[in-house]
């Protein structure tokens, strides 16, 4: 096999990386200085950085605080990482202590030495998985390098599969941290537990919402991969995310989600196995009917009805960890989306995301006559960036003539 057939799937560009980085750095300064008012000057200027803040220390800080920062290590590290390592902690520290610094001056919000150390942490660790996607994994003695470049689509579209394949699983197993304590276990297997003891019935809405997503997502795992024995790789990453999100901490695997993930699994090989034309159509179709699905399924214990909040990141601030996952979810359909076109142009992506974006407006804005759900504009702006991104990845916008 030639050297060429082994490249790499294209890699963002740089002003692509660089716009990636700034938007990352605007929403953690957002993040650390909402809400923006009450400003009053510290009393004691010798402790704008408090020490007394570890005694009331929670765990789903310390890992939202390390999260929120990994994407601009990842960022400022997919260019020389090597090279740029101690740049980008000394950069973090700096941001961070500026940020916490000025935190002392809103009220509400308490500035912490263990932020900054947690910050600093999760800025070197998105540095180090830079290094790793750049330099790959070594073979012992360092004799070959072990890729999958070579069982990859080399295009763009393989690139924008992967990205919903990955936001995906990052909403399945948000915050990342296993944890093997039988009680945990006993609790993350609960759901299944009461349903199988007639005490729970299955959500029929949730369901479908799952058909519908990993259905997509197989399908577009199938897309992105050359060889057919490789194509197996798609089905089995969505089915190895089960037991892993029930290892996960503040993490439950329901009976939506297998039953979900297992129709869903098998109605793509059987839909690929037809025509891989119509599997990719189907799946495309079933995009939009998943948001529409997730977005307007009613609560079973909650029967209130809530008016649209229009303040960015607003709710999901009071609960990082969860709203993280939930972004995250809100990404993965236009990065699928897009890579489902087989070869997507830009200039037909940027026709579309006003379309899209009022889509998503319209699923959010419906929520406010449905019991229990919490219509937002933050998914709305997430989802719309998402698809912005997958354009500009694609290539150039309209207005611009390529040379």
């Amino acid at each position: 096999m030639s050297s060429r057939s082994h490249s790499h799937v294209p890699p963002p560009s740089k002003r692509l990386r660089r716009g990636l980085l700034a938007i990352c750095v605007c929403l953690i300064i957002y993040g650390s200085l909402f809400p923006f008012h009450g400003w009053r000057t510290p009393g004691d200027f010798s402790q704008l950085v408090s020490a007394a803040a570890l005694k009331d220390v929670s765990r789903s800080d310390i890992l939202a605080n390390i999260l929120f920062y990994m994407p601009f290590g990842f960022l400022a590290g997919l260019r020389r990482p090597l090279r740029a390592t101690v740049a980008i902690v000394l950069a973090a520290l700096m941001l961070s202590l500026s940020l916490e610094t000025l935190q002392a001056f809103i009220p509400g919000r308490v500035a912490s030495w263990l932020d900054v150390i947690t910050n600093v942490c999760g800025a070197g660790l998105g540095a180090l998985l830079a290094m790793c996607s750049i330099f790959g994994l070594r073979a012992p003695l360092g004799v070959s390098r072990l890729t999958l470049a070579g069982y990859l689509r080399n295009d763009r579209a393989a690139g924008l599969g992967i990205a919903a394949l990955l936001a995906w699983g990052a909403a399945q197993l948000m915050p990342f941290v296993p944890s093997l304590d039988i009680s945990h276990l006993k609790s993350a297997l609960k759901p299944l537990w009461h349903m199988l003891q007639g005490t729970r019935p299955i959500e029929p809405w949730r369901c479908v919402a799952y058909v519908a997503a990993t259905t997509t997502l197989t399908i577009t795992g199938f897309g992105i991969l050359q060889h057919t024995r490789w194509r197996r790789l798609a089905p089995f990453y969505l089915l190895a995310l089960l037991p892993l999100k029930a290892l996960m901490m503040e993490r439950q695997l329901s009976p939506e989600d297998l039953v979900g993930t297992l129709f869903g699994v098998t109605l793509a090989a059987a839909l690929w196995s037809v025509h891989t034309r119509v599997a990719r159509l189907m799946a495309a179709l079933l995009v939009p009917i998943c948001v529409l699905v997730q977005a307007l399924h009613p609560a079973i214990a909650d029967t209130t009805t809530y008016a649209f909040n229009w303040i960015p990141l607003h709710a999901q601030l009071t609960h990082p960890l969860g709203a993280m996952a939930n972004l995250a979810d809100t990404i993965w359909p236009a990065m699928a989306l897009a890579s489902l076109c087989g070869k997507p142009r830009a200039r037909a992506l940027w026709y579309a995301l006003v379309p899209w974006a009022l889509f998503l407006l319209t699923a959010e804005g419906l929520q406010q006559w449905v019991p229990g759900r919490h219509p937002d504009i933050t998914p709305v702006l997430f989802g719309a960036a998402a698809w912005a991104l997958a354009a500009i990845y694609a290539g150039h916008p309209p207005y611009r003539k390529r040379d």
